[in-house]
């Protein structure tokens, strides 16, 4: 966790993430910034997600992310869904952050974008009250 969070809401952060596995079947969740430095992170004990990789990944998916969609003209970036043969990640918006997700089962994709949007609007709530 970062230093500038007091430690209720770091709580408070570290609860949200920890109830969004309970509604959509992720391995690792992180609140990044949009530099990519952790802020907070969440892991199922299967996971072997590397939280710090994970967060260095989450800027560059952003920095992509937003050309494409400057570039195809698609207006202001929501979030960016990577899906690969083994697994996949989406990136949403949450303020002035980012909430990253990441799943092996393929089949919960659709759920997890859903469940990442909300609690994306959640997390910037609670991250802008600082």
């Amino acid at each position: 966790m970062s230093q500038h969070l007091d430690p209720a809401k770091e709580k408070e952060l570290v609860e949200l993430l920890m109830g969004l596995t309970n509604y959509a079947d992720l391995d690792a969740i992180a609140v990044v910034s949009k530099q990519g430095v952790k802020l907070a992170y969440f892991a199922t004990e299967e996971s072997d997600t590397d939280p710090d990789l994970m967060a260095a990944v989450s800027a560059a998916l952003l920095m992509t992310g937003d050309m494409a969609a400057t570039k195809l003209g698609l207006n202001e970036l929501y979030e960016v869904v990577v899906r690969g043969k083994d697994g996949f990640v989406v990136l949403s918006h949450a303020g002035e952050f980012l909430l990253m997700g990441s799943a092996r089962d393929l089949t919960s994709m659709g759920l997890a974008v859903t469940q990442m949007r909300k609690y994306a609007r959640e997390v910037g709530e609670l991250l802008g009250q600082q």
